[in-house]
């Protein structure tokens, strides 16, 4: 579902790090954001990323660093092997002396870790000690370097300035009631005029935050936030997807089938079936 997520890292290193291993396309990850920059390194398989709407594939030794508050989801397309860094905003507030954001942000898509054989180093020996590995003093230590010196080599060879100015607290909040409002009204015939009413701002004005910050529009986080309550239901096995379309506001199977396929690049039952 269409969330901002809140990163709880452990208390022994100021950041979360771990790796995760896909054995199916079954993996996907909603479209989320958070206040974390998130880093994703490819060690085996493949990863699809989606940020703002624009998809890019990572294949084997290849990364992606996410600025906090950008919309994105994954979705594993075979067997992988991925590490995945997040670095709460505060903490790079502190170890770059407040200059992360105010002077410069990360470059989003990075796949030429190959080229920088530095990167892809860290990166392989990070993804080694996440796993296996009882969680005593060393695990921790040796994560926490790990980490740190990705973290430099990212800000040395991926940083760049930043001259926008941040207006995300703002977005987020609009964006967080917008899509609350969306989750307790969405068997409904909901439209834009519904959310900028509820909101207090014009119509125009929350289809422009919205779309500037997630890239699609209105109706489609509608039909995201269904077709999430879609799979809840239809993995129940108790009714058809006539009766799930109406009851979840898509009204007709068609409605529904248009906008799961949109989504998922696969009919309802396609997705059943992987799922089993």
């Amino acid at each position: 579902m269409v969330k901002y997520e809140e990163i709880i890292h452990e208390s022994a290193i100021p950041f979360k790090i771990f790796s995760f291993r896909a054995k199916s396309i079954n993996r996907i990850i909603a479209p989320h954001w958070h206040q974390s920059t998130e880093v994703l390194f490819v060690k085996d398989g493949s990863l699809k990323i989606t940020l703002q709407n624009k998809n890019y594939i990572l294949h084997k030794n290849e990364f992606v660093v996410i600025n906090p508050n950008v919309i994105h989801s994954t979705r594993s397309l075979n067997k992988n092997w991925v590490l995945c860094i997040q670095f709460p905003l505060s903490f790079l507030k502190i170890v770059t002396n407040d200059k992360f954001e105010t002077d410069f942000i990360f470059k989003d898509i990075n796949n030429n870790a190959l080229e920088n054989k530095e990167i892809a180093t860290l990166f392989s020996k990070a993804i080694t000690q996440t796993e296996n590995r009882p969680k005593n003093i060393q695990y921790y230590l040796d994560l926490y370097s790990s980490g740190l010196l990705i973290l430099k080599e990212l800000i040395s060879s991926y940083s760049i300035k930043n001259s926008v100015k941040s207006t995300e607290d703002k977005n987020i909040s609009i964006l967080n009631k917008s899509i609350a409002y969306i989750n307790s009204n969405y068997t409904k015939d909901i439209t834009l005029d519904d959310i900028a009413q509820h909101l207090g701002y014009s119509s125009s004005y929350c289809s422009k935050i919205i779309k500037k910050s997630l890239g699609i529009s209105f109706k489609e986080i509608v039909d995201i936030v269904r077709l999430e309550k879609v799979v809840i239901e239809a993995r129940k096995k108790q009714k058809s997807f006539e009766q799930i379309a109406q009851e979840t506001g898509f009204k007709t199977y068609r409605n529904l089938y248009n906008a799961f396929y949109s989504i998922y690049q696969m009919s309802p039952k396609q997705f059943l079936q992987q799922s089993k």
